[in-house]
């Protein structure tokens, strides 16, 4: 009846696989997260959790579900999660790999430059934690105090062996802000697809572009920003809602069914059957107004989800090849995109990304 139906990142993409991010770390910068059961279970791979606005973090707070902390469970779990509470249907790319969540957020959600900047230099105050990929999908304003200094935070992890992945933004007209916007950052913008590998017919999502420094490219490259399916985060009123939708939803399409009308179920009228198929088209149109794809995920769109995509793609290059440097990496993603035809190069980088094409790169390359 119109229902969404929506593919796996890994179906969408042609992703190999038998190849998940095994034994990469990824670190994620957000405004929050919530240790959700694709990340948990059936192994615990949440490695570490750090809170950047504070000494000490809220234990209380990370394991009890927070109004803010849905984007970064989303973006965790869009590169890394296994799809857990879809029976695997919703994984990520790196289903495998092991995650590390930094909180850069307050006040619900406000990010300020200086935790940001304190947040990307985690995996530098924690090297025993194994980081070789980090994710950020949130920015710093042009006019924060801070703006160089979390630009100069990506330079660092980058000089030390961590790649650092960062969503475009979503402003066509302004250019990429921090931490996007430092050079070394492998940026992403997003990619508006018709969900198959094939990308005839494809083009650009309204993502920010362009650079504040001479001779930078940005973004890097273009990966998909819509039509992402993602778990919604547990307890909120989102997640409340779309459960009961979708069950009402299948009550009634068994009712509905020819064998259902009867004297019993008193739905044997025209009527009645007329205002039971105006109720079910009410409930589809709330289901699709929503973004739900399942009692327990939705579809997300924007480059914070293109930017984890591409990690991911990151992560399963270095399980092949774990000796790839950052710059390996940028190198691999972009010499095997496919270039967008009648797009100018300011708006897509190199182009779409291609994962089973950046995984047989790598493996190419010799040690």
């Amino acid at each position: 009846m119109g229902r969404p139906q929506v593919l796996s990142v890994p179906e969408r993409l042609d992703a190999l696989p038998d190849v998940t991010g095994k034994g990469v770390t990824m670190c994620f910068v957000d405004v929050g997260f919530y240790p959700h059961p694709d990340m948990m279970r059936p192994k615990r791979r949440i490695k570490a959790y750090a809170d950047a606005t504070r000494d000490v973090p809220d234990g209380h707070e990370f394991f009890s579900p927070q109004s803010f902390g849905w984007h970064g469970t989303m973006t965790a779990c869009v590169a890394a999660g296994n799809g857990w509470r879809s029976g695997g249907s919703y994984r990520g790319i790196a289903s495998d790999a092991e995650l590390v969540l930094v909180k850069a957020g307050v006040d619900g959600g406000r990010v300020i430059g200086k935790n940001v900047a304190h947040a990307l230099r985690f995996p530098l105050r924690f090297p025993q934690l194994g980081i070789r990929i980090l994710n950020v999908s949130l920015g710093v304003r042009a006019d924060d105090p801070d703006f160089a200094d979390a630009e100069k935070a990506v330079e660092e992890l980058t000089e030390a062996g961590i790649a650092v992945f960062a969503a475009a933004g979503n402003t066509p007209g302004r250019a990429v802000g921090a931490p996007g916007s430092a050079p070394s950052a492998i940026t992403v913008g997003g990619q508006h697809d018709r969900f198959s590998p094939d990308v005839e017919g494809d083009r650009v999502w309204p993502s920010s572009h362009g650079s504040s420094h001479h001779g930078v490219q940005k973004p890097d490259l273009i990966a998909p920003a819509i039509w992402i399916p993602a778990p919604m985060l547990p307890g909120t009123l989102t997640a409340r809602e779309a459960a009961p939708l979708f069950q009402l939803l299948s009550v009634l399409e068994e009712l509905s069914a020819e064998h259902g009308f009867s004297e019993r179920h008193s739905l044997s009228t025209p009527e009645q059957r007329a205002q039971v198929a105006e109720f079910m088209g009410q409930i589809e149109a709330r289901i699709r107004k929503q973004k739900y794809v399942s009692p327990e995920y939705q579809h997300v769109d924007g480059t914070s989800f293109a930017s984890p995509i591409a990690a991911s793609v990151a992560a399963q290059m270095l399980e092949v090849a774990p000796h790839l440097t950052p710059n390996d990496l940028r190198r691999g993603l972009c010499e095997t995109s496919q270039f967008l035809a009648d797009v100018p190069k300011l708006q897509q980088g190199a182009g779409i990304l291609r994962p089973r094409a950046a995984v047989e790169w790598a493996r190419a390359q010799k040690k």
